[in-house]
């Protein structure tokens, strides 16, 4: 996946000019991002044996510059396909914050509306991120993965943190 990636240019945004709760019937979910989030276009994802894509992801964010980035990435599979919740969302969360060059500070299975999830937490050896997030998967003949995370630096204020806390609490499927 290239979420990682994608987070490092996110945060490279300037900032949304007015907060607002985001529903999307689309991309079945609604959050309440810190500022008015903007919506990707959807990119191929994971592919199969032959590199045909059988999934794509869309970004849907909210980051200020240097600050602060609250995001949800949304694959959704194309073609039947079965995944071991489990494993995979264990995965997909120390891959995530690996990739970050940051330490998990938890990483805890769960539930979120009866689906299966993954909660963690991350921060640097160095400080220079941390933040908190969940992986949650909508399985179905074509499943859906969500990951949500609020990210911030040490440029973040109390009060970014507290929304991006918000944001990552208030995630719903719709």
């Amino acid at each position: 996946m290239r979420i990682v990636a994608a987070l490092f240019a996110l945060m490279a945004l300037a900032p949304a000019a007015f907060g607002d709760a985001f529903i999307s019937t689309k991309y079945g979910f609604s959050a309440e991002f810190p500022a008015a989030p903007s919506v990707g276009e959807p990119q191929g994802a994971e592919t199969d044996n032959a590199g045909k894509f059988i999934s794509h992801s869309v970004m849907i964010q909210d980051a200020t510059q240097g600050v602060y980035t609250a995001l949800v990435t949304i694959d959704s599979y194309d073609v039947a396909i079965k995944i071991d919740a489990a494993a995979t969302l264990q995965a997909m969360a120390k891959g995530f914050v690996a990739q970050l060059d940051a330490r998990m500070k938890s990483n805890k299975p769960g539930k979120l509306e009866g689906k299966p999830a993954r909660f963690f937490s991350y921060d640097s050896a160095d400080n220079s991120v941390a933040g908190s997030g969940m992986i949650v998967l909508v399985p179905s003949k074509k499943p859906r993965i969500y990951l949500v995370v609020g990210n911030f630096t040490p440029q973040a204020t109390e009060a970014d943190k507290a929304a991006l806390d918000k944001f990552v609490k208030s995630f719903q499927l719709e």
